[in-house]
Protein backbone atom coordinates (compact mmCIF):
# COMPACT_ATOMS: atom_id res chain seq x y z
CA UNK A 1 0.00 0.00 0.00
CA UNK A 2 1.45 3.44 -0.66
CA UNK A 3 2.40 5.91 2.14
CA UNK A 4 3.49 9.52 1.31
CA UNK A 5 5.51 10.98 3.81
CA UNK A 6 6.36 14.70 4.31
CA UNK A 7 9.87 15.73 5.96
CA UNK A 8 10.23 19.51 5.60
CA UNK A 9 10.14 20.61 2.14
CA UNK A 10 10.50 17.29 0.91
CA UNK A 11 7.24 14.65 -0.05
CA UNK A 12 7.65 11.26 -1.12
CA UNK A 13 5.32 8.41 -1.82
CA UNK A 14 6.76 4.67 -0.85
CA UNK A 15 5.12 2.28 -2.98
CA UNK A 16 6.31 -1.23 -1.90
CA UNK A 17 10.15 -0.76 -2.90
CA UNK A 18 9.47 2.12 -4.97
CA UNK A 19 9.82 5.78 -4.31
CA UNK A 20 7.28 7.94 -6.49
CA UNK A 21 6.20 11.51 -7.10
CA UNK A 22 9.35 12.98 -5.17
CA UNK A 23 8.93 16.77 -4.28
CA UNK A 24 10.55 19.50 -3.30
CA UNK A 25 8.97 22.68 -1.77
CA UNK A 26 5.69 21.86 -3.91
CA UNK A 27 7.02 21.03 -7.25
CA UNK A 28 7.54 17.34 -8.73
CA UNK A 29 11.23 16.83 -9.07
CA UNK A 30 11.83 13.28 -9.47
CA UNK A 31 8.74 10.51 -10.80
CA UNK A 32 9.88 7.74 -9.91
CA UNK A 33 13.32 5.83 -8.55
CA UNK A 34 13.26 1.51 -8.94
CA UNK A 35 14.70 -1.52 -9.95
CA UNK A 36 13.98 -3.34 -13.19
CA UNK A 37 14.61 -6.24 -14.76
CA UNK A 38 14.26 -6.92 -18.31
CA UNK A 39 14.72 -10.07 -19.82
CA UNK A 40 16.47 -11.24 -23.22
CA UNK A 41 13.16 -10.48 -24.90
CA UNK A 42 13.47 -6.54 -23.28
CA UNK A 43 10.09 -7.81 -21.61
CA UNK A 44 10.04 -5.92 -18.16
CA UNK A 45 9.65 -8.91 -15.26
CA UNK A 46 7.73 -7.95 -11.47
CA UNK A 47 10.40 -8.46 -8.81
CA UNK A 48 9.19 -10.73 -6.14
CA UNK A 49 8.41 -9.09 -2.55
CA UNK A 50 9.88 -11.46 0.30
CA UNK A 51 9.99 -8.85 2.89
CA UNK A 52 9.69 -4.66 3.10
CA UNK A 53 9.46 -2.56 5.91
CA UNK A 54 9.28 1.33 6.17
CA UNK A 55 10.30 3.05 9.66
CA UNK A 56 9.50 6.83 10.11
CA UNK A 57 10.98 9.56 12.68
CA UNK A 58 10.32 13.01 12.60
CA UNK A 59 13.05 13.77 10.46
CA UNK A 60 13.84 10.86 8.45
CA UNK A 61 12.11 7.42 6.83
CA UNK A 62 13.83 4.39 6.79
CA UNK A 63 13.16 1.49 3.40
CA UNK A 64 13.67 -2.12 4.18
CA UNK A 65 13.22 -4.96 1.58
CA UNK A 66 14.08 -7.82 0.24
CA UNK A 67 13.14 -10.74 -2.06
CA UNK A 68 13.87 -12.45 -5.17
CA UNK A 69 13.46 -11.97 -9.40
CA UNK A 70 10.77 -13.68 -11.56
CA UNK A 71 10.93 -15.60 -14.83
CA UNK A 72 14.66 -16.05 -15.73
CA UNK A 73 16.05 -14.27 -12.53
CA UNK A 74 14.20 -16.33 -10.14
CA UNK A 75 17.92 -17.22 -8.62
CA UNK A 76 18.51 -13.89 -8.21
CA UNK A 77 18.35 -12.60 -4.56
CA UNK A 78 18.36 -9.20 -4.29
CA UNK A 79 17.92 -6.13 -0.98
CA UNK A 80 16.89 -2.21 -1.02
CA UNK A 81 17.70 -0.10 1.59
CA UNK A 82 16.66 3.86 0.63
CA UNK A 83 16.44 6.78 3.49
CA UNK A 84 14.68 9.89 2.63
CA UNK A 85 15.69 12.97 4.86
CA UNK A 86 14.68 16.18 4.87
CA UNK A 87 16.57 17.74 1.80
CA UNK A 88 17.66 14.37 0.73
CA UNK A 89 17.60 10.46 -0.64
CA UNK A 90 19.69 7.60 -0.85
CA UNK A 91 18.41 4.36 -2.35
CA UNK A 92 21.04 1.40 -2.52
CA UNK A 93 20.10 -1.68 -4.57
CA UNK A 94 22.06 -5.04 -4.18
CA UNK A 95 21.63 -8.01 -5.86
CA UNK A 96 23.21 -11.72 -6.36
CA UNK A 97 21.98 -14.82 -8.28
CA UNK A 98 22.96 -18.42 -7.55
CA UNK A 99 22.56 -19.53 -11.32
CA UNK A 100 23.69 -18.02 -14.58
CA UNK A 101 20.51 -16.22 -16.34
CA UNK A 102 20.73 -13.88 -19.32
CA UNK A 103 19.48 -10.04 -18.98
CA UNK A 104 19.05 -7.06 -21.85
CA UNK A 105 18.86 -4.54 -18.44
CA UNK A 106 18.77 -5.00 -14.49
CA UNK A 107 19.34 -2.30 -11.94
CA UNK A 108 18.08 0.92 -11.40
CA UNK A 109 16.23 3.41 -13.17
CA UNK A 110 15.15 7.17 -12.30
CA UNK A 111 12.60 8.85 -14.02
CA UNK A 112 12.24 12.54 -14.33
CA UNK A 113 8.64 14.04 -15.01
CA UNK A 114 7.57 15.42 -18.27
CA UNK A 115 6.86 18.53 -16.84
CA UNK A 116 10.86 19.09 -16.76
CA UNK A 117 10.72 19.09 -20.58
CA UNK A 118 12.97 22.72 -21.57
CA UNK A 119 14.60 22.64 -17.96
CA UNK A 120 17.78 23.74 -17.63
CA UNK A 121 20.20 20.95 -16.57
CA UNK A 122 24.05 19.90 -16.05
CA UNK A 123 25.00 16.73 -16.98
CA UNK A 124 28.54 14.88 -14.74
CA UNK A 125 30.00 12.37 -17.10
CA UNK A 126 31.69 9.16 -15.96
CA UNK A 127 35.27 10.61 -17.28
CA UNK A 128 34.16 13.97 -14.60
CA UNK A 129 33.41 16.06 -17.80
CA UNK A 130 30.22 18.13 -17.61
CA UNK A 131 27.82 19.41 -20.19
CA UNK A 132 25.53 22.27 -20.10
CA UNK A 133 22.31 21.34 -21.79
CA UNK A 134 18.18 21.36 -21.01
CA UNK A 135 16.13 18.30 -20.85
CA UNK A 136 14.44 18.41 -24.40
CA UNK A 137 11.29 19.73 -25.39
CA UNK A 138 11.00 18.15 -29.07
CA UNK A 139 11.29 14.38 -28.06
CA UNK A 140 14.16 13.14 -29.10
CA UNK A 141 14.60 10.07 -31.34
CA UNK A 142 18.00 8.98 -29.19
CA UNK A 143 19.31 9.26 -26.21
CA UNK A 144 19.66 12.65 -25.52
CA UNK A 145 22.67 12.23 -22.45
CA UNK A 146 24.88 9.27 -22.17
CA UNK A 147 27.59 8.22 -19.72
CA UNK A 148 25.77 9.97 -17.27
CA UNK A 149 27.17 10.04 -13.33
CA UNK A 150 25.22 12.84 -12.69
CA UNK A 151 22.33 15.19 -13.51
CA UNK A 152 21.33 18.48 -11.88
CA UNK A 153 18.03 20.43 -13.22
CA UNK A 154 16.31 23.41 -12.73
CA UNK A 155 12.96 23.47 -10.14
CA UNK A 156 10.26 25.83 -11.01
CA UNK A 157 10.50 27.71 -7.94
CA UNK A 158 14.49 28.18 -8.65
CA UNK A 159 15.31 25.67 -6.93
CA UNK A 160 17.33 22.52 -8.11
CA UNK A 161 17.73 18.84 -8.04
CA UNK A 162 20.96 16.39 -8.42
CA UNK A 163 20.52 13.32 -8.92
CA UNK A 164 24.21 11.01 -8.70
CA UNK A 165 24.23 7.42 -10.24
CA UNK A 166 26.99 4.83 -9.05
CA UNK A 167 27.68 1.33 -9.54
CA UNK A 168 27.20 1.15 -13.39
CA UNK A 169 26.92 4.11 -16.40
CA UNK A 170 23.88 5.69 -17.03
CA UNK A 171 22.15 7.26 -19.59
CA UNK A 172 18.71 8.60 -20.47
CA UNK A 173 16.32 8.04 -22.85
CA UNK A 174 13.02 10.47 -23.92
CA UNK A 175 10.52 8.18 -22.42
CA UNK A 176 7.63 10.06 -24.33
CA UNK A 177 8.51 8.34 -27.60
CA UNK A 178 6.70 5.28 -26.15
CA UNK A 179 3.41 7.88 -24.27
CA UNK A 180 5.57 7.38 -21.10
CA UNK A 181 5.46 10.66 -19.53
CA UNK A 182 8.89 10.79 -17.99
CA UNK A 183 12.25 10.77 -18.89
CA UNK A 184 14.01 7.62 -18.02
CA UNK A 185 18.15 7.49 -16.97
CA UNK A 186 19.02 3.60 -16.91
CA UNK A 187 21.70 1.26 -17.14
CA UNK A 188 23.12 -0.68 -18.91
CA UNK A 189 24.02 1.96 -22.12
CA UNK A 190 22.06 0.73 -24.94
CA UNK A 191 25.49 0.98 -27.09
CA UNK A 192 26.93 -2.49 -25.34
CA UNK A 193 25.81 -5.95 -26.57
CA UNK A 194 23.05 -7.92 -24.74
CA UNK A 195 21.89 -10.23 -23.22
CA UNK A 196 24.46 -10.51 -20.79
CA UNK A 197 25.08 -13.35 -18.89
CA UNK A 198 24.41 -12.51 -15.23
CA UNK A 199 26.99 -15.17 -13.42
CA UNK A 200 26.57 -17.19 -10.18
CA UNK A 201 27.90 -14.95 -7.22
CA UNK A 202 28.32 -11.83 -9.22
CA UNK A 203 27.57 -8.90 -6.92
CA UNK A 204 24.90 -6.30 -8.72
CA UNK A 205 25.09 -3.34 -6.38
CA UNK A 206 24.29 0.38 -7.58
CA UNK A 207 23.46 3.53 -5.31
CA UNK A 208 21.15 6.53 -6.51
CA UNK A 209 21.05 9.46 -4.37
CA UNK A 210 19.31 12.73 -4.89
CA UNK A 211 20.36 16.29 -3.19
CA UNK A 212 18.07 19.26 -3.72
CA UNK A 213 18.62 23.67 -3.39
CA UNK A 214 16.07 25.29 -2.20
CA UNK A 215 14.16 27.98 -3.97
CA UNK A 216 10.86 29.84 -4.01
CA UNK A 217 7.86 27.06 -2.57
CA UNK A 218 4.94 26.56 -5.19
CA UNK A 219 1.97 28.62 -4.17
CA UNK A 220 -0.99 26.61 -5.12
CA UNK A 221 -2.55 24.87 -1.84
CA UNK A 222 -4.47 21.58 -2.33
CA UNK A 223 -7.82 21.73 -2.58
CA UNK A 224 -11.21 19.52 -1.82
CA UNK A 225 -12.93 20.62 -5.20
CA UNK A 226 -11.23 19.63 -8.39
CA UNK A 227 -11.89 22.40 -10.74
CA UNK A 228 -11.95 21.93 -14.36
CA UNK A 229 -11.47 25.08 -16.30
CA UNK A 230 -11.93 25.68 -19.70
CA UNK A 231 -10.44 28.24 -22.24
CA UNK A 232 -12.42 29.46 -25.80
CA UNK A 233 -10.21 26.40 -27.69
CA UNK A 234 -12.23 24.05 -30.01
CA UNK A 235 -10.88 21.05 -31.55
CA UNK A 236 -12.23 18.75 -33.80
CA UNK A 237 -12.79 15.12 -32.71
CA UNK A 238 -10.78 12.15 -34.66
CA UNK A 239 -12.68 10.15 -36.58
CA UNK A 240 -13.29 6.97 -34.14
CA UNK A 241 -12.80 3.47 -35.15
CA UNK A 242 -12.54 0.27 -34.03
CA UNK A 243 -10.90 -3.25 -34.88
CA UNK A 244 -12.35 -6.31 -36.32
CA UNK A 245 -10.73 -9.36 -34.12
CA UNK A 246 -8.82 -11.91 -36.06
CA UNK A 247 -11.12 -15.07 -34.98
CA UNK A 248 -14.46 -13.03 -35.78
CA UNK A 249 -14.36 -10.87 -39.22
CA UNK A 250 -17.95 -11.55 -39.19
CA UNK A 251 -20.47 -9.00 -36.63
CA UNK A 252 -23.65 -10.80 -35.67
CA UNK A 253 -27.14 -9.65 -36.14
CA UNK A 254 -27.52 -8.14 -32.59
CA UNK A 255 -23.70 -6.61 -33.17
CA UNK A 256 -24.05 -5.31 -36.16
CA UNK A 257 -27.43 -3.25 -34.63
CA UNK A 258 -25.71 -2.44 -31.67
CA UNK A 259 -22.25 -0.85 -33.62
CA UNK A 260 -24.85 0.99 -36.41
CA UNK A 261 -25.63 3.05 -32.77
CA UNK A 262 -22.39 4.49 -32.33
CA UNK A 263 -21.75 5.93 -35.73
CA UNK A 264 -17.88 5.15 -35.88
CA UNK A 265 -16.07 5.98 -38.82
CA UNK A 266 -14.14 3.16 -39.89
CA UNK A 267 -14.16 -0.33 -38.98
CA UNK A 268 -10.21 -1.89 -39.26
CA UNK A 269 -9.04 -5.50 -40.11
CA UNK A 270 -5.54 -6.77 -40.35
CA UNK A 271 -4.84 -8.52 -43.04
CA UNK A 272 -2.03 -11.22 -44.02
CA UNK A 273 -1.85 -11.12 -47.42
CA UNK A 274 -0.50 -14.93 -47.72
CA UNK A 275 -3.53 -16.27 -46.01
CA UNK A 276 -5.14 -18.89 -47.97
CA UNK A 277 -8.48 -17.30 -47.41
CA UNK A 278 -7.24 -13.33 -47.20
CA UNK A 279 -9.50 -12.46 -49.99
CA UNK A 280 -12.53 -14.32 -48.00
CA UNK A 281 -11.64 -12.26 -44.40
CA UNK A 282 -11.31 -8.85 -46.89
CA UNK A 283 -15.43 -9.77 -47.92
CA UNK A 284 -16.75 -10.55 -44.38
CA UNK A 285 -14.97 -7.85 -42.78
CA UNK A 286 -16.49 -5.32 -45.71
CA UNK A 287 -19.76 -6.91 -44.99
CA UNK A 288 -19.68 -6.29 -41.60
CA UNK A 289 -18.49 -1.89 -42.55
CA UNK A 290 -21.44 -2.09 -44.63
CA UNK A 291 -24.03 -3.59 -42.18
CA UNK A 292 -23.07 -1.14 -39.38
CA UNK A 293 -22.46 1.86 -42.15
CA UNK A 294 -18.28 2.56 -41.59
CA UNK A 295 -16.05 2.86 -44.00
CA UNK A 296 -13.16 -0.08 -44.07
CA UNK A 297 -9.35 0.40 -43.14
CA UNK A 298 -7.56 -2.31 -44.56
CA UNK A 299 -3.98 -3.13 -42.79
CA UNK A 300 -1.53 -5.57 -44.57
CA UNK A 301 2.25 -6.17 -43.56
CA UNK A 302 4.04 -7.77 -46.33
CA UNK A 303 7.35 -9.17 -46.71
CA UNK A 304 7.29 -7.11 -50.14
CA UNK A 305 4.09 -5.21 -52.12
CA UNK A 306 3.75 -7.82 -54.44
CA UNK A 307 1.79 -9.87 -51.94
CA UNK A 308 -0.67 -7.22 -52.25
CA UNK A 309 -1.17 -8.77 -55.92
CA UNK A 310 -3.87 -11.25 -54.27
CA UNK A 311 -6.32 -8.35 -53.81
CA UNK A 312 -6.06 -6.75 -57.04
CA UNK A 313 -9.70 -8.42 -58.15
CA UNK A 314 -11.57 -7.65 -55.11
CA UNK A 315 -15.23 -6.94 -56.38
CA UNK A 316 -16.31 -3.20 -56.48
CA UNK A 317 -19.02 -3.92 -54.12
CA UNK A 318 -15.82 -4.57 -51.48
CA UNK A 319 -13.36 -1.67 -52.60
CA UNK A 320 -16.14 0.59 -52.97
CA UNK A 321 -16.33 0.47 -48.45
CA UNK A 322 -12.09 0.64 -48.33
CA UNK A 323 -11.24 4.36 -47.01
CA UNK A 324 -7.70 3.24 -46.53
CA UNK A 325 -5.23 0.31 -47.30
CA UNK A 326 -2.39 0.45 -44.79
CA UNK A 327 0.83 -1.02 -46.08
CA UNK A 328 3.56 -2.13 -43.34
CA UNK A 329 6.72 -4.07 -43.57
CA UNK A 330 7.80 -7.41 -41.86
CA UNK A 331 11.55 -6.37 -42.22
CA UNK A 332 11.62 -2.22 -41.84
CA UNK A 333 9.86 -0.73 -39.14
CA UNK A 334 8.59 2.10 -40.94
CA UNK A 335 6.99 1.75 -44.82
CA UNK A 336 10.11 2.29 -46.89
CA UNK A 337 9.36 4.99 -49.55
CA UNK A 338 9.58 2.77 -52.69
CA UNK A 339 6.89 0.72 -51.89
CA UNK A 340 3.89 3.54 -51.98
CA UNK A 341 4.61 3.36 -56.13
CA UNK A 342 5.01 -0.41 -55.97
CA UNK A 343 1.90 -0.74 -53.79
CA UNK A 344 -0.47 1.56 -55.99
CA UNK A 345 0.81 -0.46 -59.00
CA UNK A 346 0.28 -3.65 -57.55
CA UNK A 347 -3.09 -3.23 -56.26
CA UNK A 348 -3.92 -1.66 -59.81
CA UNK A 349 -7.20 0.69 -60.67
CA UNK A 350 -9.49 -0.63 -58.74
CA UNK A 351 -8.22 0.95 -55.78
CA UNK A 352 -7.21 4.40 -57.54
CA UNK A 353 -10.15 5.74 -54.34
CA UNK A 354 -8.21 4.75 -51.89
CA UNK A 355 -5.67 6.36 -49.50
CA UNK A 356 -2.73 5.04 -49.23
CA UNK A 357 -0.97 4.45 -45.56
CA UNK A 358 2.10 4.10 -44.40
CA UNK A 359 4.19 4.92 -41.51
CA UNK A 360 4.71 2.16 -38.76
CA UNK A 361 2.70 -0.38 -37.03
CA UNK A 362 4.93 -0.10 -33.67
CA UNK A 363 5.15 3.07 -32.26
CA UNK A 364 6.05 7.20 -32.65
CA UNK A 365 9.70 6.01 -31.68
CA UNK A 366 10.10 4.63 -35.21
CA UNK A 367 8.41 7.45 -36.99
CA UNK A 368 10.79 9.56 -35.24
CA UNK A 369 14.16 7.61 -35.62
CA UNK A 370 13.66 6.93 -39.42
CA UNK A 371 10.96 10.15 -40.31
CA UNK A 372 9.09 9.07 -43.63
CA UNK A 373 8.71 10.73 -46.60
CA UNK A 374 5.29 12.83 -45.75
CA UNK A 375 4.49 13.28 -50.19
CA UNK A 376 5.10 8.99 -50.82
CA UNK A 377 1.82 8.28 -48.83
CA UNK A 378 -2.08 9.75 -48.16
CA UNK A 379 -1.93 8.41 -44.74
CA UNK A 380 0.88 7.48 -42.09
CA UNK A 381 0.37 6.02 -39.19
CA UNK A 382 1.34 4.68 -35.56
CA UNK A 383 0.34 2.84 -32.58
CA UNK A 384 0.13 3.53 -29.04
CA UNK A 385 -0.70 1.61 -25.86
CA UNK A 386 0.82 2.55 -22.76
CA UNK A 387 2.16 0.10 -21.15
CA UNK A 388 5.59 -0.77 -22.88
CA UNK A 389 7.27 0.04 -19.77
CA UNK A 390 5.49 -0.10 -16.88
CA UNK A 391 1.85 -1.97 -15.72
CA UNK A 392 0.47 0.10 -13.00
CA UNK A 393 -2.48 2.43 -12.90
CA UNK A 394 -0.86 5.91 -12.23
CA UNK A 395 1.88 5.09 -14.69
CA UNK A 396 -1.32 4.42 -17.70
CA UNK A 397 -2.96 7.56 -15.77
CA UNK A 398 -0.12 9.51 -16.77
CA UNK A 399 0.42 8.02 -20.20
CA UNK A 400 -2.53 9.54 -21.58
CA UNK A 401 -1.72 13.08 -20.93
CA UNK A 402 1.65 12.67 -22.98
CA UNK A 403 -0.54 11.13 -26.35
CA UNK A 404 -1.03 14.87 -26.58
CA UNK A 405 2.68 15.68 -26.93
CA UNK A 406 3.43 12.64 -28.91
CA UNK A 407 1.03 13.64 -31.42
CA UNK A 408 1.90 17.36 -31.60
CA UNK A 409 5.42 15.66 -32.38
CA UNK A 410 4.19 13.33 -34.78
CA UNK A 411 2.72 16.05 -37.25
CA UNK A 412 6.23 17.84 -37.77
CA UNK A 413 7.01 14.34 -39.17
CA UNK A 414 4.07 13.60 -40.97
CA UNK A 415 2.35 16.68 -43.12
CA UNK A 416 1.13 16.80 -45.36
CA UNK A 417 -0.34 13.59 -44.95
CA UNK A 418 -3.26 12.80 -42.18
CA UNK A 419 -1.85 11.15 -39.50
CA UNK A 420 -3.31 8.22 -38.20
CA UNK A 421 -2.88 6.57 -34.67
CA UNK A 422 -4.24 2.85 -34.46
CA UNK A 423 -4.57 0.89 -33.15
CA UNK A 424 -4.78 2.36 -29.36
CA UNK A 425 -5.18 -1.17 -26.92
CA UNK A 426 -4.45 -1.03 -23.45
CA UNK A 427 -1.46 -3.95 -23.55
CA UNK A 428 0.94 -4.46 -26.66
CA UNK A 429 -0.54 -6.43 -29.50
CA UNK A 430 2.92 -8.18 -29.77
CA UNK A 431 6.58 -7.82 -28.90
CA UNK A 432 8.54 -6.17 -31.60
CA UNK A 433 12.00 -6.56 -29.93
CA UNK A 434 11.57 -10.25 -28.95
CA UNK A 435 15.03 -12.02 -30.24
CA UNK A 436 13.12 -15.38 -28.30
CA UNK A 437 9.66 -15.14 -28.87
CA UNK A 438 8.55 -18.11 -27.41
CA UNK A 439 10.04 -17.53 -24.13
CA UNK A 440 8.30 -14.31 -23.85
CA UNK A 441 5.07 -15.44 -22.05
CA UNK A 442 3.15 -13.36 -20.09
CA UNK A 443 3.47 -12.07 -16.87
CA UNK A 444 -0.33 -12.25 -16.03
CA UNK A 445 -2.59 -15.53 -16.17
CA UNK A 446 -3.82 -13.58 -19.10
CA UNK A 447 -2.52 -13.67 -22.59
CA UNK A 448 0.11 -11.12 -22.75
CA UNK A 449 -2.03 -8.56 -24.99
CA UNK A 450 -4.78 -9.21 -23.05
CA UNK A 451 -5.37 -6.56 -19.48
CA UNK A 452 -8.27 -7.82 -17.01
CA UNK A 453 -9.20 -4.01 -16.74
CA UNK A 454 -10.29 -3.96 -20.56
CA UNK A 455 -13.62 -4.85 -18.65
CA UNK A 456 -13.79 -2.16 -16.22
CA UNK A 457 -14.24 1.75 -15.75
CA UNK A 458 -10.24 2.13 -15.94
CA UNK A 459 -10.42 0.83 -19.15
CA UNK A 460 -13.36 3.43 -20.12
CA UNK A 461 -11.38 6.35 -18.40
CA UNK A 462 -8.38 5.86 -20.19
CA UNK A 463 -10.06 5.90 -23.58
CA UNK A 464 -11.94 9.03 -23.07
CA UNK A 465 -8.91 10.74 -21.94
CA UNK A 466 -6.69 9.18 -24.45
CA UNK A 467 -9.53 11.03 -27.05
CA UNK A 468 -9.36 14.26 -24.93
CA UNK A 469 -5.67 14.42 -25.14
CA UNK A 470 -5.50 13.28 -28.72
CA UNK A 471 -8.01 15.52 -29.85
CA UNK A 472 -6.44 18.49 -27.63
CA UNK A 473 -3.46 18.02 -29.88
CA UNK A 474 -5.37 19.17 -33.03
CA UNK A 475 -3.89 17.56 -35.40
CA UNK A 476 -5.03 13.68 -35.25
CA UNK A 477 -7.13 12.64 -37.86
CA UNK A 478 -7.87 9.34 -37.28
CA UNK A 479 -7.64 6.80 -34.07
CA UNK A 480 -8.64 3.49 -33.82
CA UNK A 481 -9.50 1.86 -30.71
CA UNK A 482 -9.26 -1.63 -28.99
CA UNK A 483 -11.43 -4.30 -30.91
CA UNK A 484 -14.83 -4.64 -31.46
CA UNK A 485 -15.70 -7.84 -30.05
CA UNK A 486 -13.90 -9.98 -26.97
CA UNK A 487 -11.93 -9.25 -24.34
CA UNK A 488 -9.54 -7.15 -26.19
CA UNK A 489 -12.61 -5.43 -27.20
CA UNK A 490 -15.39 -2.97 -26.39
CA UNK A 491 -18.13 -5.62 -25.97
CA UNK A 492 -17.83 -9.57 -25.18
CA UNK A 493 -18.52 -12.33 -27.67
CA UNK A 494 -21.36 -14.37 -27.60
CA UNK A 495 -19.59 -17.47 -26.33
CA UNK A 496 -18.48 -15.05 -23.28
CA UNK A 497 -14.68 -15.08 -22.15
CA UNK A 498 -12.73 -17.92 -22.48
CA UNK A 499 -11.22 -17.39 -18.89
CA UNK A 500 -14.33 -16.56 -16.56
CA UNK A 501 -11.66 -16.84 -13.53
CA UNK A 502 -9.32 -14.12 -14.41
CA UNK A 503 -11.42 -12.22 -17.03
CA UNK A 504 -15.65 -12.54 -15.79
CA UNK A 505 -17.27 -11.58 -18.03
CA UNK A 506 -20.42 -12.76 -20.02
CA UNK A 507 -21.84 -13.31 -23.68
CA UNK A 508 -22.23 -10.07 -25.33
CA UNK A 509 -21.72 -7.92 -22.48
CA UNK A 510 -20.92 -4.34 -22.97
CA UNK A 511 -18.03 -3.11 -21.55
CA UNK A 512 -17.69 0.09 -19.73
CA UNK A 513 -15.88 1.58 -22.57
CA UNK A 514 -18.74 1.01 -24.96
CA UNK A 515 -20.37 4.11 -23.18
CA UNK A 516 -17.69 6.63 -24.11
CA UNK A 517 -18.19 6.03 -27.94
CA UNK A 518 -22.09 5.89 -27.21
CA UNK A 519 -21.79 9.18 -25.44
CA UNK A 520 -19.66 10.63 -28.41
CA UNK A 521 -21.78 9.20 -31.23
CA UNK A 522 -22.88 12.77 -32.35
CA UNK A 523 -20.43 14.52 -31.26
CA UNK A 524 -17.66 16.09 -33.40
CA UNK A 525 -15.73 18.89 -31.25
CA UNK A 526 -13.54 18.71 -28.08
CA UNK A 527 -12.84 21.48 -25.98
CA UNK A 528 -9.64 22.26 -24.31
CA UNK A 529 -9.82 21.90 -20.45
CA UNK A 530 -7.64 21.44 -17.72
CA UNK A 531 -7.83 19.61 -14.13
CA UNK A 532 -6.38 20.97 -11.10
CA UNK A 533 -5.74 16.96 -10.25
CA UNK A 534 -6.23 15.27 -13.62
CA UNK A 535 -4.70 12.03 -11.95
CA UNK A 536 -7.41 12.26 -9.66
CA UNK A 537 -10.32 13.54 -11.86
CA UNK A 538 -10.26 14.55 -15.74
CA UNK A 539 -12.66 15.68 -17.82
CA UNK A 540 -13.39 15.17 -21.63
CA UNK A 541 -15.66 17.86 -22.84
CA UNK A 542 -17.28 17.64 -26.41
CA UNK A 543 -19.70 19.43 -28.35
CA UNK A 544 -21.56 19.56 -31.80
CA UNK A 545 -22.93 21.88 -34.56
CA UNK A 546 -26.76 21.94 -32.86
CA UNK A 547 -25.01 23.44 -29.79
CA UNK A 548 -25.61 19.90 -27.23
CA UNK A 549 -22.69 19.57 -25.17
CA UNK A 550 -21.57 16.69 -23.12
CA UNK A 551 -19.12 16.09 -20.31
CA UNK A 552 -17.38 12.61 -20.00
CA UNK A 553 -16.15 12.92 -16.51
CA UNK A 554 -13.41 10.16 -14.89
CA UNK A 555 -13.06 9.83 -11.29
CA UNK A 556 -9.97 7.72 -11.30
CA UNK A 557 -9.69 7.38 -7.31
CA UNK A 558 -11.26 5.02 -5.08
CA UNK A 559 -13.16 7.94 -3.33
CA UNK A 560 -16.01 10.22 -4.23
CA UNK A 561 -14.70 14.13 -5.57
CA UNK A 562 -16.05 17.58 -5.62
CA UNK A 563 -15.75 18.76 -9.17
CA UNK A 564 -16.72 22.31 -10.13
CA UNK A 565 -16.63 22.80 -14.15
CA UNK A 566 -16.05 26.00 -15.29
CA UNK A 567 -16.56 27.91 -12.08
CA UNK A 568 -20.75 27.24 -12.66
CA UNK A 569 -21.56 23.55 -11.85
CA UNK A 570 -20.38 21.83 -8.40
CA UNK A 571 -21.25 17.94 -8.95
CA UNK A 572 -19.96 14.77 -6.84
CA UNK A 573 -18.59 12.64 -9.41
CA UNK A 574 -18.47 8.97 -7.54
CA UNK A 575 -15.50 6.46 -8.03
CA UNK A 576 -14.98 3.61 -10.23
CA UNK A 577 -17.38 5.34 -12.60
CA UNK A 578 -17.66 7.42 -15.88
CA UNK A 579 -19.49 10.24 -15.32
CA UNK A 580 -21.55 11.82 -18.36
CA UNK A 581 -23.30 15.26 -17.97
CA UNK A 582 -24.89 17.03 -20.38
CA UNK A 583 -24.61 20.44 -20.00
CA UNK A 584 -27.07 23.50 -20.87
CA UNK A 585 -24.85 24.96 -23.50
CA UNK A 586 -20.74 24.49 -24.82
CA UNK A 587 -18.51 25.74 -22.27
Amino acid sequence: MNQTFTIGDLQVTVDGIELRDIRWQGYEAIRRIYPVFQDRNWTNRPFSIDECSTDSTSDAVNLNASGTGSFDAEPLSWEVQARISDDAIAYHFTAQSTSSFLRNRLGLCVLHPMSAAGSTCQVEHTDGSHTNSALPETISPHQPFVDIRAITHALPGGGTATVRMTGETFEMEDHRNWTDASFKTYCTPISLPFPVEVTPGAIIEQHVSVTFTPGDPATTQPSDTITISFDDHVTDLPRLGTCLPADSRTLTNVQAEQFATLSLDHLRIDLDPSATDATDQLAAAAQSAYRIGTHLRVSTTCEDPSQLHTFADAPTDVTSLIDCWYVFSANHKVTPTQWASEARAVLGPGFDHVRLGGGTNLYFTELNREPPDTLAFDVLNFSINPQVHAFDDQTLIQNTMTQQIVAENAIRLTEPAELSVAPITLRPRFNPNATDPESDVSNTALPSDVDARQRTYFAAHWAAMSIKYLAAANCVDVATYFEAVGWRGIMESPSGSPDTANFPSGPDELFPVWQVFEALADMTHAHTCTSSAPELVDALIVSNSTGASRALIANWSDQARSVTISGRTTVMIEPLELTILELIAAP
